[in-house]
């Protein structure tokens, strides 16, 4: 039991101590607008990576962002290239100047923040492995880069041990009719 308080200690300052400032985010330019950002169609492209960095698979998706009452909802298609097609329907409210988020696989709830160009978002994602079902910890940073693009990375973790990565490109379409997915034929 001693052995198991001082590595969860050990980690906890690990992390505490790699982990980004968001103040230095406050005067980068342009501000993200996070209810303007997610209004209409996105297209997203991305990377899984392994914890040593290998690429595991690559996906494209397709995001319907509107306002629904007090909420902001992301319908989210992704298609991997093994195949693979999920689906997830994201809610967000803001409260207290924080973006509280809500999906199927989503623990409990997201907790997001903007600071100047960036939103910092963390949850847990229950994530089906090898017929199991483990939860996995997500630290999203996504920034604005320009009115229509958003770059991000997201850092996955178990037990306080990186488990991968995420890197995501968002773009804005305008009009709001392309489909990002090209499906086969």
């Amino acid at each position: 039991m001693m052995l198991l308080r001082l590595i969860l200690l050990l980690t906890s300052l690990g992390l505490l101590s790699c982990s980004v400032k968001q103040e230095s985010y406050l005067d980068n330019t342009p501000k993200l607008d996070f209810a303007d950002y997610f209004n209409g169609k996105l297209c997203a492209w991305g990377v899984v990576r392994e914890r040593s960095g290998e690429l595991s698979r690559k996906f494209v998706a397709d995001i319907n962002a509107y306002s629904l009452a007090e909420s902001i909802v992301l319908d989210e298609v992704f298609l991997f290239d093994d195949g693979e097609r999920q689906t997830r329907q994201w809610k967000f409210k803001l409260s207290g100047g924080q973006w509280i988020g809500t999906a199927g696989d989503v623990v409990d709830t997201a907790i997001g923040e903007v600071v100047g160009d960036s939103l910092h978002l963390n949850y847990q994602l229950e994530v089906k492995v090898d017929g199991d079902s483990w939860v996995i910890n997500m630290d999203d940073w996504l920034h604005l880069i320009d009115r229509r693009t958003l770059m991000g990375t997201t850092n996955m973790s178990k037990w306080g041990f990186n488990v991968g990565r995420i890197d995501i490109l968002m773009r804005k379409q305008p009009g709001g009719s392309a489909r990002c997915i090209n499906e086969p034929h």
